[in-house]
C-alpha cells in the first residue's frame, strides 16, 4: 500500500462522494473509481458502501481508514525526525487560528520564530473553530490556535491560558442595580439567573463563544429568548449597549472594540465556568517538529497566565 492509496481513501471517506472527492484531488472521477476498484480487489474486500448519504464505509473500510491515518502521521513524524537529523531548518509549519486569535498571539510570536527559523515558512489558515478542528483531525494541520472545549477525537492540546467571561448589558439595564462586589476583582458581579427573562443576543451555534455562552445559560438554568444571532462579538457588544439585549464576552475582548454606548460589564461566579481556555492544538499521533515546539513554547512564554 502507497501514501497516495490512504490519502484517496481519507478523501472519499472525507467527501462522501468520488466526484468531490476527485474534484479535491485534482484527478477525474473515473480515474479515482477505477482506484478504488482495483484496491478493494487487491484487498479482496469492500471498503465503501452506496447509501442516501453518500459513501459510507463498510467496518472493513473503517479500519482501513484508523490503519491509513495512523500510517499518514507516523510518515509525517519520520518525515519531521530525518529533517531535524539533517541538521536542516527549510520546511514548513502549518499553522491555523480563527481571525481574533491571530490577529492578538500572531504578531508577538513570529517576530521570535522568524528570527529563529528564517527559513521555515508559516503557512496560516485562518477558520472557524469547527473548521480548524476538522484539519487537526485530518492531519492538515500542524497545530492549531484555539479555545477548548475540543470535539476532535484525534487532537491533543497544551493549555496556554484562562480568560475570564463576563456579562454586557446597557448601563441603565434594572439588572445592574443587582451586582455586588468582590475584593480584589475589576469588576462587579452578577448572577446570570436573575436574566432569565431578558433577551439575549448571541453567536452562532457553531462558534466557539456561543458554546461557551450556552454553557452558562445551561448551568443558570435559562434557556434563552435569543432576540438576535452574530457572528461577531463587536456587533453583539454594540446591540447590547442600544439595549437590544444582553451577551456575554471573554473579558479580554473589552478593550478590542469600540460601542456607540457605555456598556455595564459583570463577572459571574465559578459555578457558572464562565471562561474558556486558549490552548494549542496539534494532531495527537504526531511527534511535533523541533519548529512547532518552539512556536508552542514561545505562545506559552508570551500568553500564558
Amino acid at each position: 500500500m502507497e501514501y497516495r492509496d490512504f490519502e484517496y481513501v481519507l478523501t472519499i471517506y472525507q467527501e462522501k462522494s468520488l466526484s468531490k472527492a476527485a474534484e479535491k484531488l485534482y484527478i477525474t472521477q473515473p480515474a479515482l473509481s477505477i482506484f478504488l476498484t482495483r484496491l478493494e480487489t487487491q484487498l479482496q474486500t469492500q471498503l465503501f458502501e452506496r447509501t442516501k448519504r453518500g459513501l459510507v464505509p463498510t467496518y472493513a473500510g473503517q479500519k482501513y481508514i484508523e490503519f491509513a491515518r495512523q500510517s499518514i502521521a507516523l510518515a509525517r513524524s519520520f518525515d519531521q525526525e530525518l529533517c531535524e537529523i539533517q541538521a536542516e531548518r527549510k520546511g514548513i509549519l502549518r499553522l491555523g487560528t480563527s481571525p481574533h486569535i491571530g490577529s492578538i498571539v500572531l504578531p508577538e510570536v513570529l517576530f521570535s520564530f522568524q528570527n529563529r527559523y528564517p527559513n521555515i515558512h508559516l503557512a496560516i489558515t485562518e477558520g472557524t473553530s469547527l473548521t480548524l478542528e476538522k484539519l487537526i483531525d485530518n492531519n492538515e494541520l500542524d497545530m492549531a490556535l484555539m479555545h477548548l472545549p475540543l470535539l476532535c477525537e484525534h487532537a491533543g492540546y497544551t493549555r496556554v491560558s484562562d480568560d475570564r467571561y463576563v456579562i454586557a448589558m446597557a448601563k441603565d439595564n434594572p439588572l445592574t442595580r443587582k451586582a455586588y462586589s468582590k475584593p480584589g476583582f475589576a469588576h462587579l458581579f452578577l448572577d446570570p439567573a436573575l436574566a432569565a427573562e431578558q433577551q439575549f443576543i448571541l453567536a452562532h451555534p457553531q462558534q466557539r463563544v456561543r458554546q461557551i455562552s450556552d454553557r452558562i445559560l445551561r448551568h443558570a438554568g435559562i434557556v434563552p429568548k435569543i432576540r438576535l444571532e452574530t457572528s461577531s462579538v463587536q456587533s453583539a457588544l454594540c446591540f447590547a449597549s442600544n439595549d437590544l439585549g444582553i451577551t456575554f464576552a471573554p473579558e479580554s475582548y473589552i478593550p478590542l472594540f469600540n460601542v456607540q454606548k457605555e456598556l455595564a460589564y459583570f463577572y459571574l461566579e465559578d459555578k457558572y465556568e464562565a471562561f474558556w481556555t486558549f490552548c494549542v492544538v496539534y494532531p495527537q499521533n504526531v511527534t511535533p517538529s523541533t519548529p512547532a515546539r518552539f512556536f508552542l513554547q514561545e505562545t506559552q512564554r508570551l500568553f500564558g497566565r
